[in-house]
């Protein structure tokens, strides 16, 4: 290697080292920020074409140089990334969900209507023993309008729910768009600047932290196609194609009643059909609108059901004071439309016979169906039963997934995520590269001074 060349080497060797510095400055700077994935500098060697037979070694020129700058991620543990969050995604919103119900049953607890249920069949006993006391009638008709008021509250709550969820949908489904046209654009920034000579790694760590946005939002499947642009796939259609995104707008019943005619779901904006395959946090709203809040509010509806059935039955064979047939004591089958049929504390039939007046044989036996196998307390039972068990199942499924999720980011932490204790070796490394290189480079310069004006003299 010629003198001047040796300049060119140690050229090339300060160039690279300090490339490698901006790298390692680069990481670090970066070393908190959200999808950031470190970046690592490739050399080769340089140097001539292949000798010819009978050229000597010591005409090639020799040096370093930079190959690429390489963005560090592993695809395979990427993939299983973005698995493991739409699954935790859909669990976090499907307890969610669930929770909310929760509040509606309120139990076990004082206030619930379990504790207004007892209330209601003691008012009954009470009855039985002084039928002709105006005081217990009274307080038998507060406790069905209690009851009652909290079925109807009950119902309430419940489709004060879905209207909030629905109306929620609106928002998420905006959220969506801007990040699938955001997306769009970052895969053809990250294209032209590839194109241009760049490396556009910054940009496509902007890129893949949406993808993952998107992932856990929608449960759409990441495609990497030839060019490198990431397309996301939803239910058999593109969201994201290359530089091309696609909008989803919310379709449905916007009220609970209207659900059971109108399932609540998503749209293609461009042609109007059914986006399919939903999953991840819209899964689970989509899931709650169209499954979790109707099944419960048809629970609420067989309480309010059999309470009505149970108690007009017996109530309609049995007689006033005045000997006359009772009416039906509650109106309505749904938990939103039950009330009390009765204004008037003497038309509350409490005698089995209609010469008897003040016989409590009927009212003793409404105060039993607190145990009847088919009244109201069996199905509200039924019913807080089955909330407490989804709601526990699904916070153990949550636990697990956040367990497997926090396991799947630390392997994607360790092989993308920035260590400081790495960077500053590596940066002590081109540090002390850089030094002894402008070293050589200085040592060239001192003999090529010697050669040319000291020569000869």
């Amino acid at each position: 290697m010629s003198t001047f060349a040796g300049i060119g080497a140690a050229l090339s060797a300060l160039t690279t080292n300090r490339r490698g510095l901006e790298v390692t400055g680069q990481n670090i700077a970066n070393a908190n920020t959200e999808g950031y994935s470190r970046q690592r500098l490739n050399t080769e060697p340089a140097g001539t074409m292949a000798p010819g037979r009978w050229a000597r070694a010591s005409n090639f020129e020799g040096g370093v140089n930079v190959t690429s700058i390489a963005r560090l991620r592993d695809s395979y543990l990427e993939s299983r990334g973005h698995v493991e969050h739409e699954r935790q995604a859909s669990a976090t919103g499907r307890l969610e969900v669930l929770s909310e119900v929760q509040t509606v049953f309120n139990e076990p607890g004082g206030t619930g209507l379990q504790a207004k249920l007892g209330e209601l069949w003691a008012g009954f006993a009470d009855l039985a023993d002084n039928p002709g006391d105006l005081g217990a009638r009274t307080q038998l008709l507060t406790r069905a309008k209690d009851v009652a008021t909290a079925l109807n509250s009950g119902a309430g709550e419940l489709s004060d729910q879905f209207s909030a969820q629905r109306a929620a949908m609106t928002d998420t489904t905006a959220d969506i768009n801007t990040k699938a046209a955001r997306l769009a654009d970052l895969n053809d920034a990250v294209r032209r600047a590839r194109q241009s000579g760049g490396t556009g790694n910054e940009l496509a760590d902007q890129r893949d932290l949406l993808v993952m946005n998107l992932v856990e939002a929608t449960g759409a499947k990441a495609v990497t196609a030839a060019d490198g642009s990431v397309g996301l796939s939803l239910g058999g259609g593109w969201l994201v194609q290359g530089a091309t995104a696609r909008a989803v707008d919310p379709a449905g019943a916007t009220t609970l009643s209207g659900q059971s005619a109108n399932p609540v779901g998503l749209v293609w904006q461009d042609t109007g059909t059914a986006v399919s395959g939903v999953g991840g946090a819209m899964g689970a709203t989509l899931s709650g609108l169209n499954n979790t809040l109707p099944d419960y509010a048809a629970e609420l509806d067989k309480v309010a059901s059999a309470l009505t059935t149970s108690v007009n039955t017996v109530h309609t064979a049995a007689f006033t004071k005045a000997g006359v047939a009772g009416g039906a004591f509650f109106s309505g089958t749904t938990a939103a439309g039950i009330s009390v049929a009765i204004t008037n504390p003497a038309d509350i039939a409490a005698s089995g016979s209609a010469t008897k007046a003040l016989d409590g044989s009927a009212a003793d036996k409404l105060s039993e169906l607190a145990n009847s196998a088919t009244g109201a307390d069996v199905a509200y039972r039924t019913a807080v039963s089955k909330i407490g068990i989804e709601a526990n199942s699904a916070k153990t499924v949550l636990n697990t997934q956040t367990a497997v999720t926090d396991t799947i980011d630390s392997a994607r932490a360790s092989e993308s995520g920035v260590n400081l204790d790495e960077e500053l070796t590596a940066m002590l490394t081109y540090q002390r590269s850089y030094e002894a290189a402008a070293k050589v480079m200085s040592a060239i310069d001192s003999m090529l001074d010697t050669m040319i004006n000291r020569m000869g003299a």
